[in-house]
Order: C-alpha cells, then structure tokens, then sequence
C-alpha cells in the first residue's frame, strides 16, 4: 500500500533538479526551496537526540519540501490557455479548408 507513495516521492526527488534549472519557475520559489532545504539539513535538529528518529525527520521534511516544490513549480510552469488565445489557435488559416470534427458514434440508439 505504501509502495504507490514511495514511488510518487521519489519521481518527485527526480523532478525537483529539472525544475530548479527551468527558467519559468520563479526566482524566489528556488530560493526559499534551498533555503528550507538548507535548514532541515542544518545540525540544528529538533529529534537531534534520538537515534532514528533524528535521520528519519530530515528525510521525511525533505520529501514534503520536495513534493510541495514539485506541485507549485508545475501549476507555475504550466501554460495557461485562455478562451481568446483558444480561439485565435483553432481559426483556420486563409485558403485551407477547414473539416468538419468528428463525431463519436453512439451505440446505444
């Protein structure tokens, strides 16, 4: 049951180098990332203490910081279609004859 998470996580830690470089993704975003990334792994730790427990935080806040990155830096990178730029792609250009669409066949008549 956890293994579809595991996965998810890590195809997250893989896009989270990718999206650093792209230059869509904000400035600021990139930086407060490092920055929060830089405090989990700062040796001030809050379960410093405890032996398990003081790796198992780090590696479970950096997954978040990773899927929370992931998740704002692919809404930013998105490319946002309004109605008028939909309009302007789907006018047919001067002297090509546009088809009619297709439509699916109903089979329950």
């Amino acid at each position: 049951m956890s293994t579809p998470k595991l996965a998810s996580a890590l195809t997250n830690m893989r896009r989270v180098l990718p999206l650093m470089r792209d230059e869509r993704v904000p400035t600021g975003l990139k930086i407060a990332t490092g920055a929060v990334a830089l405090l989990i792994l700062s040796p001030l730790d809050i379960f410093g203490d405890i032996p398990v427990l003081g790796l198992l935080d780090d590696a479970v806040l950096l997954t978040l910081l990773a899927m929370l990155f992931v998740a704002l830096a692919t809404r930013m990178t998105e490319r946002v279609v309004t109605p008028q730029r939909a309009a302007r792609a789907s006018a047919p250009e001067p002297g090509v004859m546009q088809l009619p669409r297709a439509r699916p066949i109903d089979r329950a008549r």
